[in-house]
């Protein structure tokens, strides 16, 4: 049977507007949050290289100053302390020098060195800077704690270099979807290959940037890291862009589907789309062999049937992907789709399925070319 002539079903408006607005917004949003907190490293930076500097307090000098203050303490308890799926590791220290022998209960950054080797009893040092308790020491191993500015950069960059490169997928969609999917600039094929290569892509890219945030020993190596993970990130989207095209083209050859008899009643999940009475939301049904094709939203058949009039007529089938082709059937029928085209006096028609009932629908339809 001839593939139908290429014609692109309008869009209403409105729909046409939401389907690029909502991904405009979310995509603009990602990027300034994104931009936002990338902007806040410089200044994480400099408060842990001011912590780095800080001069040794002269006696007397008050411990919320500039200055650093190390002093004595014991090791009370330790804890591990359950936060929904987290643990958090609390040291409990008593400071042997000063008035009332105070205690201090302190989270540190995770567990290693000091809070794993330590036990209770034992002897550590910390480090007052501007009034809080940054770091702990037992003998050469240093570990810091939760208000220490060491790791203040790694949030910001892990939730930016994740939400920036969803963000730009977001945008360039848009952009592609607007000015050159629809603007018929580029052929179907190449859009399947476009929109599996760069959010792939950016995907892997977003998760590189994220784990080598919380993970990498600084910030320098985190986004050396992020910026390795671009090859490889592009390779896998190539890979399933590569893929994604040719099982495109597989399902774009509608030339095997012909006219089936259809000799027993049989129901079938096809959707009707048109300015007809028999094309109603939620009818996703067809039953075949029992007279002229009936839509009907009930799976066996027998209530609310919408019959498909003989004035309704083939011209083609194809594959589903064209623009103005519902959104709802890309998840009902996905890859393995046909959409038969025809025409009911003339009002245009479309009638999606699964490409294995398509030809006993077009049996059922024209029973004498099956």
């Amino acid at each position: 049977m001839d593939t139908a002539r290429d014609e692109r079903p309008e869009t209403p408006p409105g729909l046409e507007r939401w389907k690029t607005l909502v991904p405009l917004c979310v995509g603009l949003l990602c990027v300034l949050v994104a931009a936002g907190l990338l902007a806040l490293v410089p200044g994480t930076v400099a408060e842990r290289e001011a912590y780095a500097a800080a001069p040794v307090c002269a006696a007397g000098e008050p411990r919320s100053g500039d200055c650093t203050t190390t002093l004595p303490a014991t090791v009370e308890a330790k804890e591990d302390v359950r936060s929904g799926k987290s643990i958090h590791h609390e040291l409990t220290l008593a400071e042997r020098e000063g008035p009332g022998n105070r205690t201090h209960r302190l989270r540190m950054i995770g567990s290693a060195p000091v809070y794993d080797t330590v036990r209770t009893g034992d002897e550590v040092t910390f480090t007052y800077w501007r009034g809080e308790i940054l770091t702990v020491r037992f003998g050469d191993a240093a570990q810091e704690t939760e208000r220490s500015p060491a790791d203040d950069w790694r949030v910001p960059v892990a939730a930016g270099l994740l939400l920036l490169p969803f963000g730009l997928i977001l945008l360039w969609a848009v952009w592609w979807y607007r000015y050159r999917y629809r603007s018929s600039a580029a052929p179907a094929r190449t859009a399947h290959w476009t929109f599996a290569l760069w959010p792939v892509a950016g995907s892997v890219m977003a998760c590189a940037g994220c784990v080598a945030g919380l993970e990498a020993a600084s910030i320098t190596q985190a986004f050396v890291v992020t910026a390795a993970a671009l090859p490889p990130a592009l390779g896998l989207g190539a890979l399933c862009g590569w893929w994604t095209q040719r099982r495109s083209a597989r399902a774009a050859d509608t030339s095997d589907i012909v006219p089936v008899p259809v000799r027993e009643r049989r129901c079938v999940s096809a959707t009707v789309h048109g300015d007809v009475p028999y094309s109603v939301a939620g009818f996703g049904v067809l039953v075949l062999g029992d007279g002229r094709p009936a839509a009907t939203p009930d799976p066996d058949g027998r209530v609310a049937r919408r019959v498909l009039p003989k004035s309704l007529t083939v011209r083609g089938v194809r594959s589903l992907h064209r623009p103005g082709d519902p959104d709802g059937w890309y998840t009902t029928y996905g890859y393995d789709a046909a959409v038969i085209e025809c025409v009911d006096e003339d009002r245009p028609v479309l009638i999606a399925t699964h490409r294995r009932e398509a030809g006993a629908i077009l049996g059922a339809l024209n029973p004498d070319a099956a």
